[in-house]
């Protein structure tokens, strides 16, 4: 049996989400560690090749969204260099032993002749970059970008 990947929450990042804290939505703590009585916690999510240490929590008095937050949080964000408009997007991965880890993909909003895109580092090799934009309409357009075939070309 192989590893196995859940959506728990994706969502474009606000100025907000950028500079102070990502606002998780209150449906998906169930997805998320328990804070057993508590309001916050320190879990870990892969991002690439590497664990990164986030502080989770709500607030105690009031509105209890729960957040990504603090230094914890903005070392993520200034380190891979996220902007407004960026898609984060956390998965719970199920390993064969019945252990689970939290992994976070982020896809880069890019500016193509004009349109707003989304570019996807999955499934591209150093010489392709795949774009793709997504419609209102729920329709998306995808553009692979690479090399030439030059075969029988004439140099």
């Amino acid at each position: 049996m192989a590893a196995h990947s859940k959506l728990v929450f994706s969502k474009f990042l606000s100025d907000s989400d950028i500079k102070k804290r990502l606002a998780v939505p209150s449906a998906i703590q169930r997805s998320l560690p328990p804070f057993n009585g508590g309001h916050a916690l320190i879990f870990q999510f892969l991002h690439g090749t590497r664990f990164w240490p986030i502080l989770y929590s709500i607030r105690t008095k009031g509105y209890s969204k729960p957040v990504f937050s603090g230094r914890l949080w903005r070392n993520f964000v200034i380190y891979n260099n996220l902007n407004v408009g960026d898609r984060f997007t956390l998965y719970q991965v199920q390993v064969e032993d019945d252990s689970s880890y939290y992994r976070v993909d982020v896809s880069n909003k890019i500016d193509f002749l004009g349109i707003n895109a989304m570019a996807y580092g999955s499934g591209s090799t150093a010489d392709e970059h795949v774009i793709t934009h997504h419609h209102q309409e729920k329709l998306s357009l995808e553009l692979s970008l690479g090399q030439p075939n030059v075969e029988g070309a004439d140099n």
